[in-house]
């Protein structure tokens, strides 16, 4: 049976928040795509603002978290995708990003103590495994200090509730629904191997990482969510050295060349229980992505976002 067609015995409703962001198009894809029936009011898709847009290749209603509350039943399965990413920063002060941020956290805690979720999947950071300090309140890395305080309240309003909670983790995903091209390993050294130059620079290139297509990410974590019980889990994928990345990347764009300079710094390996998350795959059928897969299929990004 597909996927959604069993999401939807369970739950009443499955609502994407943060339907127009690199996870949220990815849900898009998997759920959207296997939706064999019409009945919008089964799936609601949740963005900064109410408007029709095209999303994972495919026309949909957006609506606000305001216009959004008119339409979510109960029953229902809240896939929270929303959030600022650190690189936000750079944007606006402290204070605002700080103030946003909480304010699309808020909207899952509302739902969450209405009792309107059966279901909370988190999308956090594997920030927060890095944290020794359990106290949110004193952490001065903004990103990581909100990314531990949602873990923290959600985990407290779903054991209040009785939700259902699957919190993941994520390290480094890829996929043709990436949307930073900047501030990424992955994106940077690919965006290089396109560029005029033709050559990827690698500072760090035995930074060990994991990297999972997120595609193939939503689909382990809503098989998870299947289950009746909470789950905390780190996302997965293919370990690999940020140096093996660049001479896979070169392969793949032929005429690309990699540059490491002779001596360097490490900068700290990023990836968390990835044999976990890749256990759980095999055993629900899901064949993950490998490195050059997943490198094909961001190259795609790339050619959508200069079309």
């Amino acid at each position: 049976m597909e996927i959604t067609r069993r999401l939807l015995k369970k739950h009443d409703q499955i609502v994407i928040f943060g339907a127009k962001g690199w996870i949220g198009r990815s849900a898009i894809d998997v759920i959207f795509k296997e939706y064999l029936y019409q009945d919008p009011r089964r799936i609601v898709f949740i963005g900064s603002k109410t408007e029709f847009a095209r999303e994972a290749n495919l026309p949909l209603n957006i609506y606000s978290s305001n216009d959004a509350r008119k339409i979510i039943g109960n029953e229902i399965l809240f896939l929270n995708s929303a959030y600022l990413r650190r690189e936000k920063l750079s944007e606006m002060d402290l204070e605002e990003y700080e103030k946003r941020n909480f304010e699309i956290v808020s909207f899952g805690l509302e739902l969450i103590n209405a009792g309107k979720v059966k279901t909370f999947i988190n999308f956090s950071s594997g920030i927060v495994s890095q944290i020794t300090n359990k106290d949110y309140q004193i952490i001065e890395d903004p990103y990581a200090r909100s990314k531990l305080r949602d873990e923290v309240l959600f985990t407290k309003a779903c054991q209040l509730m009785q939700t259902q909670m699957v919190n993941c983790r994520i390290y480094n995903i890829s996929g043709k629904y990436v949307n930073e091209f900047a501030n990424l390993a992955l994106t940077s050294f690919i965006a290089q191997a396109k560029g005029a130059l033709r050559a990827i620079k690698v500072q760090s290139p035995t930074t060990l990482r994991t990297y999972v297509d997120a595609i193939d990410l939503i689909k382990v974590i809503l098989e998870l969510s299947l289950m009746e019980n909470n789950c905390d889990v780190d996302s997965g994928g293919e370990l690999i050295s940020l140096g093996n990345l660049a001479k896979a990347i070169s392969c793949i764009e032929s005429g690309s060349t990699v540059s490491i300079p002779i001596s360097f710094k490490k900068s700290p390996d990023y990836f968390g229980d990835y044999l976990k998350f890749n256990e759980l795959a095999k055993k629900s059928g899901i064949r993950l992505k490998n490195i050059k897969e997943q490198i094909v299929e961001t190259s795609r990004a790339f050619n959508s976002a200069n079309k």
